[in-house]
């Protein structure tokens, strides 16, 4: 198949979605396909801030196989707000559609990946270049934005749910990274048959603590006498951030030897700065970001992993990527969540869950966890396996093409056995 993509971001961008989008496209290269990829010039907030990337990439390569067209898209690197984020959104929605547009074909088929903008653009070209659409869903829009405060106005929540409406109606089909995202969109209408499960997913080699520097990592970080209970990742408004702080208070007072190990960075910094100052938390460590080759060996380095997020419609539905790197780790979870986390941590009995999040009952599974040795092998040992079976980029990759090739073969308007959970 000739596969024509359109996502606004891809390397040398390392967000999440241009990693994904990578390496699925570079897989189907190594599978025969030819992959055409629209995306434009680095632009995320996050890589305007750190400045990791230059602005000025060639507007046409060939990586690896894949034949990259890059146009311009606003990005700034001022404090992320609702009209930038927007600008650099609708900015791409029309260079990029444009760029789609006009790139020379044939295609088989169109893949746009979200947010909703991307659809939008993806709607429009697949009309005009008469391609089947598939919509690779990583964020529900407009959901997301409401539930972060990034979108308020009753207006724009009206004219986004109708052009989300309208490209789910176009799109034969649509891949959704979190099985909780599934029950989103047949509620909203959308034929359960049409929604594939593409979760994210993790490279079991590289995170395999069997074979990491635990005890030179952790002679690094000078935590060698110390039960380190670990959050690694953006400490953003969604990820109850507060209610880990308060677990440490609660755990300080019973356990001196427990460490809280913070490994990233985010909006919530200067607040956990504070709280560690008012109330005198000798137990709490915050490390700035690492390389992503030095993650899994502070993974390993870790006694327990830790996950909150607050109650929102969202947060219920979502399912963070780095859970898959928690459980292939071999390492106990401890999460304060509902939702479809829950669910997944439960199957695999890899954790131990407070669903109300209260820091009290928190700070008991931990102390538990440090009090129970053979507890924390089989939990560990449970989320590998569990990650194995579901989570591998080798079955991903496989539903993921399989899902090119239904949307290609059928009919217009026909559905396929659901591969949803």
């Amino acid at each position: 198949m000739r596969i024509l993509f359109l996502h606004q971001h891809y390397y040398p961008e390392t967000v999440g979605t241009s990693t994904r989008a990578v390496e699925i496209a570079e897989h189907l290269v190594s599978r025969g396909h030819e992959v055409v990829f629209v995306t434009g010039q680095p632009c995320h907030p996050s890589t305007m801030r750190s400045g990791e990337v230059g602005r000025r990439q060639p507007r046409f390569e060939v990586m690896n196989g894949v034949v990259v067209h890059r146009v311009w898209t606003f990005g700034s690197g001022k404090p992320d707000t609702f009209w930038r984020r927007m600008l650099m959104y609708a900015s791409f929605m029309v260079t990029g559609g444009l760029k789609a547009l006009l790139v020379p074909g044939p295609f088989d088929l169109m893949v746009a990946v979200s947010p909703l903008p991307n659809g939008i653009a993806g709607l429009w070209v697949s009309r005009l270049r008469r391609l089947p659409l598939m919509f690779d869903v990583c964020d529900i829009w407009p959901d997301c934005a409401e539930a972060v405060g990034m979108l308020r106005n009753r207006i724009l929540v009206a004219l986004a749910r109708a052009l989300e409406k309208s490209v789910y109606r176009r799109a034969r089909r649509i891949g959704v990274v979190t099985r909780g995202f599934t029950g989103n969109l047949v509620a909203k209408g959308v034929p359960r048959d049409k929604v594939v499960l593409l979760p994210d997913w993790v490279d079991l080699a590289v995170y395999d603590s069997t074979k990491a520097p635990r005890e030179a990592t952790r002679a690094e970080f000078g935590i060698q006498d110390r039960f380190v209970v670990s959050f690694l990742g953006n400490f953003g408004l969604l990820m109850g951030i507060e209610q880990i702080l308060e677990t440490a208070r609660e755990v300080q007072s019973r356990a001196s030897e427990i460490l809280f190990l913070f490994v990233g960075k985010g909006v919530c910094l200067p607040m956990m700065e504070q709280r560690i100052r008012e109330w005198n938390l000798t137990n709490v460590r915050i490390i700035p970001y690492q390389p992503r080759a030095k993650v899994p060996a502070i993974l390993a380095a870790s006694d327990a992993l830790i996950v909150t997020y607050i109650k929102n419609d969202i947060t219920l539905i979502t399912t963070p990527s780095k859970i898959y790197e928690y459980m292939a780790s071999e390492r106990p979870i401890v999460a304060g969540v509902e939702g479809v986390i829950r669910e997944i941590l439960e199957e695999a009995d890899c954790g131990l869950v407070s669903p109300g999040r209260d820091p009290g009952e928190m700070a008991g599974l931990i102390l538990r966890l440090r009090r129970e040795p053979e507890l924390r092998v089989r939990l560990g040992r449970n989320g590998r396996l569990y990650a194995a079976k579901h989570f591998t980029f080798q079955k991903v990759a496989a539903d993921y093409e399989a899902a090119l090739i239904d949307c290609v073969t059928c009919r217009p308007g026909a559905v396929v056995a659901a591969r949803s959970e």
